[in-house]
């Protein structure tokens, strides 16, 4: 089992301590990949180590400064993640969660689906299929 974490800003902090307090589970590998926006995760990673208190492997990634949601598909067929999670970076007025373009184009891609699961920080794409 594995885990996707996009990150598009160093100050993410509460979401990826939410998805790794709640969502992995110890022994799985989760992949960091960072957008072009956020030029290092050090600060980021520093935040939150030990990592070894989560239980988990990790490694960082970079996606292409102009990817789109075929790029990532790509990426979580090849390392077969069973979970794309994505901070939540803006809510509306009323607390609902508000969805950029990227986030909407990774939802609503074709070649992967799952069960969508909305936290205080992140958004979960679970269970992962993949399409042709």
């Amino acid at each position: 089992m594995s885990t996707i974490i996009i990150i598009d800003s160093v100050e993410e902090e509460s979401a990826v301590e939410e998805i790794l307090d709640s969502i992995v589970t110890a022994g799985e590998t989760v992949y960091f990949l960072r957008l072009s926006s956020a030029r290092g995760l050090g600060p980021l990673i520093q935040a939150i180590n030990p990592m070894l208190n989560y239980g988990v492997e990790y490694t960082i990634d970079c996606l292409p400064e102009n990817y789109d949601a075929s790029d990532l598909a790509a990426f979580a067929v090849e390392v077969d993640a069973s979970r794309i999670c994505i901070g939540i970076s803006e809510r509306t007025l009323t607390g609902k969660a508000r969805i950029d373009d990227a986030t909407q184009s990774i939802l609503l891609h074709d070649g992967i689906s799952g069960d969508l699961v909305v936290g205080e920080d992140a958004i979960i794409l679970e269970e992962l299929e993949y399409g042709q």
